[in-house]
């Protein structure tokens, strides 16, 4: 039981690792989508709207 256990644990931590990496993954797609956004023009409210970030996170990353 303690061998089945420590297996459902580690794949229990795997998946998590793997769901953290895909969230990292697209929140810094969002961020360089904002970075281009800024480059281009767009006001930060419409930034907002479109890449869901908050305006706030893109204080925060030093994109406004």
């Amino acid at each position: 039981y303690i061998q089945e256990g420590m297996e459902k644990g580690m794949e229990k931590g795997i998946q998590k690792g793997i769901q953290k990496g895909i969230q990292k993954g697209k929140e810094e797609g969002k961020l360089e989508t904002a970075r281009r956004m800024k480059e281009d023009g767009f006001d930060i409210s419409t930034i907002v709207r479109i890449t869901g970030l908050s305006e706030q996170s893109l204080k925060e990353k030093g994109i406004f």
